[in-house]
C-alpha cells in the first residue's frame, strides 16, 4: 500500500515519539536501579552485627530446680539482624554425685544434644475468610504466623536436635541405669528481660519432644550391705519407646550482647517492604505503558484503523489486551449498577448500604423480571435480524434467478433473429 504524504508525515511523527518514551523509559529505570542498589548497600551496612553480638549462653531454671547443672550456647549463622537460622549445643551434667552413705533415692543424669533453630515473628492479622470451610479457617487462624494481637518483642523459634543422654532414677524401690540416643523438635519463643548499656538478658520459654532409642538394666537397693542388686530378667536391650517423650522443659535465661530483641524480627518486614516496593515500580512502569498505549490507539482511531498492533511491543499488546477486556468488564458493571438504578427507582426504593432485606428481595425480584424481559427482547430482535437476512439473501437470489432468466430470454431471442438469415443464404 503505498501512504500518502500526510500518513507519511504521521508515521514518522510516531516512530520519533516511539523512540523518545522508550529513551526516557530506559533512563527511569536505570535510575530506579541504581537507587535500589545503593539502598541495599546501605543497608546492608546497617545491619551487620559483630561476631560477639552473634552469641548467647544460656542456662535453664528448671534443670538447676531438679538439681542439674546446666549450660548452653547458641550462635546466630548470619551475621545480620535479618538472619533467622542458629545452631546451639547444651549440655547437663549431675552424675555419680559424692555420698557419705548409699541413698535408696538417686537422680543422676548426663544429656549433651545440638539443635538447629529457625526463628520468625508474628503479624497482624488481615482478616479470615468469611464461610470458610474448615480447612481454609485452620490455614487462616492456626497455621499460619499471623494474629489478631501479635506479639512483636517475641521472636518464636521451631527447630530440630539430636542428643545422648546416660540416666541412672530410682524414685521407688526399683531404679533403672542406662544410655539413650534421641531427635526430635523443639518449639517455643524468646523475649528481652533486661538489658544495661551492651549486656542484655532474654527469657526463653518453650520444650522439645521426640522418639527415644534406649537400652537400660532394673536395679534394687538393698539397705543392710548397701549394694544395689541388678534384677536381670527386668533388663531391657536397646529399643525404641514406642511413644514420644517429652525431654526437655525451658524456662532458660540468654546472657546475650545483642538482645533478640533487636534480631531475627526484622527479616519479616524487610521481606514486606522489598515485596511492596516491587509492587510500586510494577504499578509505576504499567501505568506508564498504559498512558502510552492510550496516547497510541487514540491517534491510530483517528486514522481510521482499530488496532495498534504495529506500534505495540509483545509486553505492551498484552497490556493493550488486558485493558480492553476490562473496559468490557466496566461497561458491564456499570451497565449492571444502572439497570439495578432503575429497578430500584421504579421500586420507590433509595439504594444505600442499609438495605432491608425485604427491599433487598424485592429489587432482586424485579431485576430477574427485567433481565427475562430484556433476554426476550433480545431474542426477538435476533430473530428479527435473522429474518431479515433472510429475506434480504431470498431477495438477492431471486433478482439472480430473475437476471439470469432475463439473460437467457435475450440469448433466445438473438438466436432467432440470426437463424432466417441463414436459412435464405
Amino acid at each position: 500500500m503505498i501512504l500518502s504524504q500526510k500518513h507519511k508525515k504521521n508515521h514518522y511523527f510516531f516512530l520519533f515519539r516511539r523512540t523518545v518514551v522508550y529513551f526516557l523509559i530506559s533512563i527511569t529505570l536505570n535510575n530506579t536501579y541504581a537507587q535500589v542498589q545503593r539502598g541495599k548497600k546501605d543497608d546492608a551496612k546497617a545491619e551487620l552485627i559483630s561476631f560477639k553480638d552473634r552469641w548467647g549462653i544460656k542456662t535453664n531454671a528448671v534443670d538447676w530446680l531438679l538439681t542439674i547443672p546446666n549450660i548452653g550456647v547458641e550462635f546466630d549463622l548470619g551475621n545480620t539482624i535479618r538472619n533467622k537460622r542458629t545452631i546451639g549445643a547444651n549440655l547437663k551434667w549431675n552424675w555419680n554425685t559424692s555420698q557419705k552413705y548409699t541413698p535408696s533415692l538417686i537422680f543422676n543424669v548426663f544429656d549433651a544434644r545440638v539443635e538447629w533453630r529457625q526463628y520468625f515473628r508474628t503479624r497482624k492479622r488481615g482478616g479470615v475468610t468469611k464461610d470458610a470451610n474448615l480447612m481454609t479457617r485452620l490455614k487462616e487462624q492456626i497455621f499460619t504466623t499471623q494474629r489478631e494481637n501479635p506479639r512483636h518483642e517475641r521472636a518464636y523459634y521451631w527447630g530440630v536436635y539430636v542428643n545422648a543422654a546416660s540416666y541412672n532414677f530410682k524414685i521407688g524401690k526399683e531404679g533403672k541405669q542406662g544410655n539413650a540416643y534421641g531427635a526430635g523438635i523443639s518449639v517455643g519463643y524468646t523475649a528481652p528481660l533486661y538489658g544495661y548499656r551492651n549486656n542484655y538478658i532474654d527469657i526463653e520459654m518453650g520444650g522439645s519432644i521426640g522418639l527415644l532409642y534406649t537400652s537400660y538394666d532394673v536395679y534394687t537397693h538393698d539397705a543392710e550391705s548397701g549394694c544395689y542388686p541388678r534384677i536381670a530378667e527386668k533388663c531391657k536391650g536397646g529399643h525404641i519407646v514406642p511413644f514420644p517423650l517429652i525431654t526437655d522443659l525451658r524456662v532458660a535465661f540468654v546472657y546475650r550482647f545483642m538482645s533478640a530483641g533487636s534480631k531475627y524480627k526484622e527479616s519479616v518486614y524487610r521481606r514486606v517492604q522489598l515485596r511492596d516496593f516491587a509492587r510500586q515500580a510494577l504499578n509505576e512502569k504499567i501505568n506508564k505503558m498504559r498512558e502510552r498505549i492510550d496516547s497510541i490507539n487514540n491517534a491510530v482511531r483517528k486514522q481510521g484503523f482499530s488496532r495498534p498492533d504495529s506500534l505495540l511491543n509483545k509486553e505492551e499488546l498484552k497490556q493493550w489486551k488486558l485493558m480492553q477486556q476490562e473496559r468490557k468488564e466496566l461497561a458491564l458493571k456499570e451497565a449492571a449498577d444502572k439497570l439495578r438504578k432503575e429497578v430500584a427507582d421504579s421500586l420507590g426504593i433509595q439504594l444505600s448500604d442499609s438495605l432491608t432485606s425485604e427491599q433487598e428481595k424485592s429489587i432482586r425480584k424485579a431485576l430477574k423480571v427485567r433481565e427475562e424481559q430484556l433476554k426476550q427482547k433480545s431474542e426477538v430482535q435476533d430473530s428479527t435480524k435473522i429474518s431479515k437476512r433472510t429475506e434480504k439473501k431470498k431477495k438477492k437470489k431471486n433478482k439472480k434467478a430473475k437476471a439470469e432468466a432475463t439473460k437467457e430470454d435475450t440469448e433466445t431471442v438473438q438466436g432467432e433473429a440470426t437463424s432466417p438469415k441463414k436459412e435464405d443464404e
